[in-house]
């Protein structure tokens, strides 16, 4: 039977006996895979290409969520390494929503595009060898309309199966695969991983992100908003930052966040604005909370499949803390020529021509590299130079506890399969204890060894130059102000709080070995 054209051309039906070239090999475009993975809808059975289904998995229970998704991407996963974006199939192909009690993934991949479909139940192997099928002409229009290349008859017609073309399922922009260069590099050593850097972590409301903390000019508590011509699209107003008038905008609004939460239109005082310089100029940007810091490489960037995200430029990748959860790395080169962001600061300079201040005219008469400082607070604000940090956590939810303790180490933390001493500088300097609940720790490195601190709080992030950090302070205290000042290694200007010592931590250090009799700070000896 010859192949016949149905339903107005829109579709070919052929016989298992596909034709052939001169060395009676199929075309490319016509040959169908032998051995198909089917899985069900409801009531409707779906098949793909068994080589390309990796395997079926649960449901993730959480899920980093992406914004600027379409509503039918769940959110992304880590699946050993590999970051995995999750396809709801039933919204994409517009079938009604409906609760599914043991939802599973087929993790699909093809070329360097890896996804995860949910799917209700899995179905068959099943070998098509000898049975007729449908095949779709290409056509235009949404992606649901699309994605099914062709029917399977079964059972002399009795079983339809739809078939999805991966293809065309993914019918968006491939990058590599997540772990192909970690993995080389890994294999390469660290010596050809170039420096490491810090990213500052931060939350606009469902989405946890970072960026490249050298391009960041300030972290500070959320000023005073006022209301300006030019709020519009995701800007909410204009602040006075030390004389310079900057647009503020919202991350939420900007990252395009749609899901339901509290109004963004209130901003606490616990909000936060980052300060980023655009090609326009400065550009303050409002989170809802700064989560920590944290050191990598690039090769720790981890690639994903953007599907179908209308600002996808935006990320450059994925970030994996220590508790496996899933980071966005935001590109700081697309952010400061964002045409919005730069049209806007442009405006706010022409409109404020007399309040604004260039970058160079703030740091005019600076000399010396730049420097970026950690305020953080332990009854009073300190600092510390990023340099020595290298990342910043939350308070754990699990110790080590050795026995014979020092009564000012809380525990061992084991960071990545590093153990690192804990050290509580309250108990080191007599202060009382205070609840813990939003409390850091500064993970900081002295004579080849990792050392944790406890603060209370991390407030912002201040940047200057090396000729701006004074001298020791000259103001001695009594009792418990007089040992923190003894520890001060100099002094910076923080813009929100004024003047911030700097913690020397080899001189806090001595103290902590003196306190433990010149013996590990890990623990005592046994009587």
């Amino acid at each position: 039977m010859q192949p016949t054209d149905q339903m107005q051309g829109t579709t070919i039906e052929r016989q298992p006996e596909a034709p052939t070239d001169a060395a009676g090999t199929p075309p490319a475009r016509d040959r169908m895979p032998a051995i198909f993975g089917s899985f069900w809808l409801d009531g409707t059975e779906f098949a793909l290409d068994a080589s390309v289904i990796l395997e079926v998995v649960g449901l993730p229970e959480q899920l980093a969520s992406m914004p600027l998704a379409p509503d039918y991407m769940l959110g992304l996963f880590n699946l050993r390494g590999t970051i995995v974006p999750i396809i709801d199939l039933r919204r994409l192909l517009g079938l009604p929503d409906r609760e599914v009690t043991d939802r599973k993934v087929a993790i699909v991949e093809d070329g360097d595009v890896c996804i995860g479909l949910t799917i209700d139940r899995t179905g068959e192997v099943l070998n098509i060898q000898g049975a007729a099928h449908v095949d779709f002409r290409p056509r235009d229009g949404e992606l649901k309309d699309i994605v099914v290349q062709g029917l399977l008859k079964l059972d002399d017609g009795r079983r339809i199966v739809q078939i999805l073309d991966p293809h065309l399922l993914l019918n968006l922009k491939k990058v590599p695969r997540a772990g192909a260069l970690a993995r080389r590099n890994h294999l390469l050593g660290t010596a050809h991983r170039g420096q490491r850097f810090n990213c500052i972590t931060f939350q606009f409301g469902h989405t946890t992100c970072a960026i490249d903390l050298r391009h960041v000019e300030e972290v500070m508590d959320a000023p005073e908003i006022n209301d300006s011509m030019l709020v519009h699209d995701c800007f909410i107003g204009v602040t006075n930052l030390r004389g310079q008038i900057i647009p503020v905008a919202d991350a939420r609004n900007f990252m395009g966040d749609r899901a339901s939460i509290k109004s963004s239109e209130v901003y606490p005082p616990s909000r936060k604005m980052l300060v980023i310089s655009t090609e326009g100029g400065l550009v303050g940007v409002l989170v809802y909370s700064i989560d920590s810091i944290m050191s990598c490489f690039e090769d720790e960037i981890l690639q994903f499949t953007k599907l179908a995200l209308p600002r996808a430029d935006l990320i450059r990748g994925c970030l994996v803390n220590k508790s496996d959860e899933i980071i966005l790395m935001l590109d700081h080169e697309v952010l400061k020529r964002d045409r919005m962001l730069v049209d806007t600061a442009l405006r706010c300079r022409e409109v404020h021509p007399g309040e604004c201040k260039s970058k160079a005219a703030r740091f005019e008469g600076a000399t010396g590299a730049r420097m970026t400082f950690i305020v953080f607070m332990i009854e009073t604000r300190s600092a510390l130079n990023s340099q020595t940090v290298s990342e910043i956590i939350s308070y754990p939810k699990s110790l080590l506890r050795p026995p014979y303790a020092l009564d000012f180490v809380d525990g061992i933390i084991n960071l990545r399969g590093e153990l690192i001493t804990l050290i509580n500088p309250r108990k080191v300097y007599g202060l009382p204890d205070i609840d813990r609940t939003g409390a850091k720790v500064l993970i900081f490195l002295h004579d080849g060894r990792k050392y944790g601190i406890l603060v209370d709080s991390v407030d912002e992030i201040v940047n200057t130059t090396a000729n701006r950090v004074s001298d020791k302070m000259t103001i001695k205290q009594g009792g418990t102000q007089l040992q923190i000042v003894e520890d001060d290694g100099g002094c910076i200007q923080s813009p929100a709080h004024g003047p911030v010592m700097v913690l020397d931590t080899d001189s806090f250090l001595k103290r902590c070995f003196k306190k433990a009799g010149g013996m590990s700070l890990d623990a005592k000896p046994v009587a």
